[in-house]
């Protein structure tokens, strides 16, 4: 029989500490420093057009990762989850990250709302050849519309991980056990409202790029990376923390098993939501909807950066993350992190990029656009992350769960 542990936090140090005021800034340099490489590359070889698109893919990986954390909160209340409380503070505070990310899509949006296609194609006035299509897709897609619903979906993002994580706050100070039944109780009309937001939000982000394309299953798609995404950052955040000494006690091993389990989960959902999809459309055989996937698997380059979908993300990891002592190894799980969140922006680039023009534009990738304005971005989400943080406990200190969490033990 294992040690029973008192339900407290006996870590020396819980939170961000001072480490917050260098995060900031470190961030915010390294964002500015990014995007403007990426921008000087693109205005001296004429592909703004180009920074714009690869901007969007950046911006799409670090939205799905903070959608991530989000349901992972709500999932867990909703669920009564006892085990996950140790980890569920990183969680809500990736989930808070949505909001300030509507500042960061601000350079996409701007410039729509000021009749810009670069991005949105659909902006122009004749899109389409076909009349009676322009006039039914113009009814949904316009800009105002367009903008209406992305803040729309925004300001629930923010409400719902502002309510999440100010009465899991407020328990911190109070102790009050009803703020958990609480937010259960609430928990399931917010994961309704959820599903229906982050539909909109891929529908109108990423599948709207191609205004001719359709799929139902596109909402699926997109949700399955994100939790998957978001576990993995769950997961690299709270090794990061430890590493630096910080909630050595509160998460253990244990917890990275459980999480790693839900991520070996939603490997296999997504290839499964991903190959149902593309089974579909190609047993249907219906032109207005086979040429999305057309230029993706037939076209030199996007061909092989399929494969290495197929391949690196749901093959290998699956098979990497199958046996349970790997799934115990903090080592490896640190490693397996950054490697599935590589995959998930390589996944988001696979989504945007062929849609640089109308007839899918051949294979290009910028060493000097792509990879600036990614690392430009993370940064400025790890600047949001940690202003959100500050010296706030990283554990739910008085959470009537705590106890089950601490002394949770795999079967």
């Amino acid at each position: 029989m294992h040690h029973s542990r008192p339900a407290q936090v006996t870590s020396p140090v819980f939170t961000l500490d001072r480490s917050y005021v260098a995060l900031v800034p470190a961030g915010l340099i390294v964002c500015v420093i990014g995007l403007a490489i990426a921008l000087m590359v693109g205005v001296g070889t004429g592909s703004l057009r180009r920074f714009s698109m690869s901007y969007l893919v950046s911006f799409s990986f670090l939205l799905s990762i903070a959608l991530g954390g989000l349901f992972f909160v709500m999932v867990q209340h909703l669920c009564r989850a006892g085990w996950s409380v140790s980890v569920r503070r990183i969680a809500e505070i990736l989930g808070m990250c949505t909001f300030p990310l509507l500042i960061v899509f601000l350079p996409i949006l701007l410039p729509l709302l000021m009749n810009s296609s670069a991005v949105y194609w659909w902006n122009e006035m004749d899109w389409a050849k076909d009349v009676r299509i322009q006039e039914i897709k113009d009814a949904y897609l316009n800009k105002w519309f367009f903008a209406g619903r992305i803040l729309f979906c925004f300001v629930c993002w923010g409400l719902m991980a502002r309510f999440f994580l100010k009465n899991s706050l407020k328990q911190d100070e109070t102790g009050d056990g009803s703020l958990s039944l609480k937010m259960q109780r609430h928990s399931t009309w917010i994961t309704i409202l959820f599903a229906v937001t982050l539909s909109m939000a891929a529908f109108d982000i990423e599948m709207s790029l191609q205004p001719w394309w359709f799929s139902t299953m596109f909402p699926v798609y997109f949700f399955a990376g994100s939790f998957m995404g978001g576990l993995s950052t769950i997961m690299l955040i709270a090794l990061l923390l430890q590493r630096s000494g910080r909630v050595t006690d509160e998460i253990t091993v244990e917890h990275y098993h459980d999480l790693a389990k839900l991520t070996f989960g939603f490997i296999f959902f997504w290839g499964y939501v991903a190959f149902s999809q593309f089974m579909l459309i190609w047993y249907a055989n219906i032109p207005e909807e086979t040429f999305w996937f057309n230029y993706r698997i037939n076209k030199e380059g996007w061909a092989t950066v399929s494969l290495i979908l197929v391949f690196g993300r749901l093959l290998i990891p699956f098979l990497g993350m199958m046996a349970r002592t790997v799934r115990r190894s903090k080592t490896y799980l640190l490693f397996a992190s950054i490697y599935l969140l590589i995959m998930h922006w390589v996944d988001h680039f696979w989504l945007v990029m062929p849609e640089l023009n109308r007839e899918g534009h051949e294979f290009a990738f910028s060493l000097l656009i792509d990879v600036p304005i990614a690392v430009g971005l993370i940064g400025i989400f790890v600047a949001f992350f940690a202003m959100i943080a500050r010296n706030r406990p990283l554990v739910p200190l008085k959470d009537p769960r705590l106890g089950e969490s601490l002394n949770y033990h795999n079967p």
